[in-house]
């Protein structure tokens, strides 16, 4: 092993992500935030960067499909924002972080592991969703089916209107298939994952499906969360939080509710109205049918300081997913406050509650969720034993251990002499 240049100063982390609180509120986003807040408290210098934090005209919004995976021009910005990110060490030592914790990279560029690189940091690459191989970002194809993997040809179909907007659906669909962008996008990753030094994966189904070799570190509690004070009397409370897209089933959940008798329970949508497929339709369409349900309300994104009390205010938590689920924030912090989970039979769900956790229903399938609503009703309200996840200051330290090791035994590029930062003792 090639010993470390010993030079003072404290750990400089580098995060990088497609947005950040307050403005961009999803799991990834907030877990990057998270543990970018955890590690400065355990004494690392932390700096964050996003494509619109660097330029309102790096905006991921009317890219054309190239620009989704390669922009030069993001790697630029990158590049300058590595040199100014800590300013509190300008001139004691080289410009740039030792660490970059890539966690999600749409509208920025796949080419931003190798500028860090070269800059001579070690790169670390957590896998929120499958937006590596899939640029769809949840591995199912635009009819709603979950996809077998990437492929040439089943890629360049899927994404044809992708490739060929802003032409409609129906006459992209006749042009000729892009297989050059496809190949492309798989060169661009290839080149990506040469340049990481570890890839760290909150489930152990999703690296196993992408074909990458992870590190598997569970997500951990973003922020503590305390049991739910005990239900009063009165019908079940069902309870859905999360986007409001196709992929995350709540016209599943809610088209199951309908069935059931009138006044047995009630139904609280809440989430953000994402786009999907660049259209807000579906969110419509769902706020209008949630009118007309007896029962069932529709309310828009929920502040993370409030979710404390949505949880209080319910007695099961719903998660009727269709997608292959990575490792969602919401069944642990459901799960830490108590709440029963009715959850999709999916790996990701299993692998965060258990096999007995979470009554497990077919995805995608009304029927089978009426029935597995109607269970909850019939037992009432009534909460469970909380869920027990690693606090989020643990966690940090878990990742700043490993942040040590590549310091200690890989070299950042040929030729260079790896540099030893002084990582917070309790990560080593």
């Amino acid at each position: 092993m090639r010993r470390v240049a010993e030079r003072p100063g404290p750990l400089r982390v580098l995060h990088v992500a497609h947005g950040w609180p307050p403005e961009d509120l999803g799991g990834t986003e907030l877990y990057a935030a998270a543990l970018a807040d955890a590690q400065r408290r355990a004494g690392a210098l932390v700096a964050h960067w996003t494509p619109a934090s660097a330029s309102p005209a790096l905006s991921a919004r009317g890219l054309r499909f190239r620009e989704t995976f390669t922009r030069p021009e993001a790697e630029a910005a990158f590049g300058v924002a590595c040199h100014a990110a800590f300013p509190e060490t300008r001139g004691a030592r080289p410009a740039g972080p030792d660490i970059l914790h890539v966690h999600h990279l749409t509208g920025a560029s796949m080419g931003i592991p190798g500028v860090a690189r070269g800059l001579g940091a070690r790169v670390v690459f957590t896998l929120h969703d499958a937006w590596l191989a899939c640029a769809r970002g949840q591995l199912v194809d635009r009819s709603g089916a979950q996809c077998a993997g990437p492929a040439v040809d089943r890629c360049a179909r899927c994404l044809s209107t992708a490739v060929w907007a802003p032409l409609p659906p129906a006459l992209a669909d006749r042009l000729p298939l892009r297989r050059d962008l496809i190949r492309a996008r798989a060169e661009a990753l290839s080149s990506l994952r040469a340049h990481v030094d570890l890839f760290l994966s909150p489930s152990r189904h999703l690296p196993a499906r992408l074909g990458i070799p992870c590190t598997w570190l569970p997500l951990p509690l973003l922020r503590p969360v305390l049991p739910a004070p005990p239900s009063p009397p009165g019908p079940v409370r069902f309870l859905f939080l999360g986007g409001l897209l196709p992929t995350k089933g709540p016209d599943v959940a809610l088209e199951a509710f309908a069935r059931l008798p009138a006044g047995a329970a009630t139904l609280r949508l809440v989430g953000p109205s994402l786009p999907y497929d660049g259209r807000t339709t579906y969110a419509d369409k769902l706020r209008a049918r949630a009118a007309e349900v007896p029962g069932a309300s529709l309310t828009g994104p929920c502040p993370a300081d409030h979710v404390p009390a949505l949880f209080a205010e319910a007695d099961v938590l719903l998660f009727p997913s269709t997608w292959e689920e990575n490792s969602p924030l919401v069944l642990r912090e459901a799960g830490a406050a108590g709440l029963r989970i009715v959850a999709s039979d999916l790996p990701g769900v299993t692998e965060v509650l258990g096999a007995d956790r979470a009554v497990r229903v077919e995805p995608g399938s009304v029927e089978a969720w009426r029935r597995a609503l109607a269970a909850e009703v019939r037992q009432g309200r009534a909460r469970v034993s909380p869920l027990v996840t690693e606090p989020l200051d643990a966690h940090a330290a878990r990742v700043l251990g490993l942040y040590g090791r590549l310091l200690e035994e890989s070299p950042a590029r040929e030729g260079s002499e790896p540099t030893r930062r002084d990582v917070p003792r309790a990560a080593l």
